[in-house]
């Protein structure tokens, strides 16, 4: 008999025995005092022994339904258990989760914690989107996984952390810390992420920026102080040592920024965007061989507004792909007028080649204008062409159309000159940092110099940006051919101008 019904089947069967003990126990007291005839009741007695097992095995079944009970309701405890750990954390690190973190807040703020201001950082990996295309997401996943232990491991009495989802986390400093206390645990956690993770494809480094805020007495919500701790976030991605609290300051740079991507939302369909053309020329001809695409804002109350004033506005409101296509759209319908081969460079942003729409877009601007797909050039940031598997994707779809793509800023950064070979690029654009020293400092015109003979051994273009002086054009003529763009061959012109200075070349050859 199973051990969970053998308790209540003795009980079972004590019970039944009762009854007949009862009987035989008269019988003997009515055959002893009474001398009474009790044959016929003792024999009822006996057959009431029979009681005993019909009722242990009643009580038997009984108990073992009770326990199959049990052992449901406990198994629906342990599964509610999981549903509730799995609502309130993150399946891939086990940590607190995002709803889990809302839920704290909201405790806080009834407990009326906000006097005592805790503090909350938003974390942000460096290089995370680079680990995932070069080695997988199974090593995105294990370098997540490495730090949230780490943090957990470090931060187990000073903090809470939390995955909000991707590479961001959180961490919550309960009580009243002050700045330095806080200032210690970015320090501690940027001192984490500094040492190298030891994964099983690779040995990664990688870095973070924090972005930090206080709960404030004002607070309501989850939302409000992630939404500060990003805006923090967001300015520590520029600051020395990667750390932003938010502050009045740098609320109004926040608002200043909302502001103004209302304005590009609002200037776009206005066309207050126009473009100008710098030529690119042959260091030996003079010859204008294309011009490159610059997008420009005639905003109503702050003038003319250059694209650093407003493009990084753009790309983190996402007004970036209507912006960038429009400006390719543009370029292709003045190009078109311009005699052949001339041709137009314009810069394309990660956002736009992560669309997948985007070739099309391409195509149908070479299609409504009539440009040969070779007298296109997309330029592209060095560190979001090798960043991005899907950036590749696209540009390898555009290199099979016949687009010319080129490195912009190359030289600036690391490079992968592995990539070069396996990728569809047609030419360099060599940054112009280097050409403001390579003159001056031999470092960097040993370098220059590396730049140019890997594009020759590569067989690709080699454009030198940022020319403002002869002993510049001097210099490079040293060093090979090589195309050159600058203020000193010819500063951004409008697109009127740029048909001019190419009229005015084919005067020159005719006459």
């Amino acid at each position: 008999m199973p051990g969970t019904g053998r308790h209540p089947a003795l009980a079972g069967a004590v019970f039944g025995a009762f009854l007949p003990a009862a009987c035989l126990a008269a019988h003997h007291i009515l055959s002893t005092y009474a001398g009474a005839d009790t044959l016929g009741f003792s024999a009822s007695a006996a057959a009431a022994l029979a009681l005993a097992p019909i009722f242990g095995m009643g009580f038997y079944r009984l108990g073992r339904q009770r326990a199959l009970l049990l052992a449901e309701l406990r198994r629906r405890r342990k599964r509610e258990e999981r549903l509730v750990r799995g609502l309130y954390h993150d399946r891939l690190t086990g940590l607190a989760n995002r709803f889990c973190l809302e839920r704290d807040i909201r405790d806080l703020l009834r407990a009326g914690a906000a006097e005592s201001r805790p503090a909350l950082l938003l974390l942000d990996l460096d290089r995370f989107k680079a680990v995932n295309d070069s080695l997988g997401h199974d090593a995105g996943d294990q370098l997540l996984a490495a730090l949230a232990a780490r943090l957990t491991q470090a931060l187990r009495t000073t903090g809470k952390v939390y995955r909000l989802g991707g590479d961001e986390f959180v961490v919550t400093i309960p009580g009243a810390p002050s700045t330095g206390k806080v200032e210690d645990a970015c320090r501690a956690i940027r001192a984490l992420l500094a040492e190298p993770f030891e994964l099983r494809q690779a040995r990664i480094a990688s870095g973070c920026s924090i972005g930090v805020t206080f709960l404030e007495a004002g607070d309501t919500t989850m939302s409000e102080l992630v939404k500060r701790a990003d805006i923090a976030l967001y300015a520590a991605k520029g600051a020395p040592g990667g750390v932003r609290f938010f502050d009045a300051a740098l609320a109004a740079e926040n608002a200043a920024r909302t502001a103004l991507a209302g304005d590009i939302a609002r200037g776009l369909p206005a066309g207050e965007f126009f473009l100008e053309y710098q030529p690119i020329v042959g260091i030996e001809s003079r010859a204008v061989r294309a011009f490159e695409a610059l997008l420009r804002w005639r905003h109503p109350e702050r003038g003319v507004l250059l694209p650093g004033a407003f493009l990084p506005i753009a790309e983190k409101a996402g007004l970036i792909r209507p912006l960038g296509n429009w400006a390719l759209r543009e370029a292709c319908r003045v190009a078109a007028g311009w005699p052949a081969p001339t041709g137009i460079a314009v810069n394309v942003a990660g956002d736009q080649l992560r669309d997948r729409a985007f070739v099309d877009h391409v195509a149908e601007c070479l299609g409504e204008s009539g440009l040969a797909p070779g007298r296109l050039t997309v330029e592209v940031r060095e560190a979001v062409f090798l960043a991005d598997a899907a950036v590749r994707e696209t540009l390898g779809a555009l290199g099979a159309r016949g687009v010319r793509i080129v490195l912009e800023g190359f030289g600036a950064g690391p490079s992968a000159i592995e990539s070069l070979r396996a990728l569809p690029v047609d030419g360099l654009k060599i940054d112009r940092a280097l050409a403001r020293t390579m003159a001056e400092n031999a470092r960097d015109g040993d370098l220059t110099g590396i730049l140019l003979r890997l594009a020759r051994a590569f067989q690709m273009t080699a454009t030198v940006v940022g020319i403002e002086t002869e002993g510049q054009l001097d210099f490079l003529r040293q060093h090979g051919t090589c195309e050159v763009q600058g203020d000193l061959i010819c500063p951004p012109v409008s697109a009127s101008d740029a048909s001019a200075l190419l009229a005015q070349a084919e005067n020159r050859l005719s006459a």
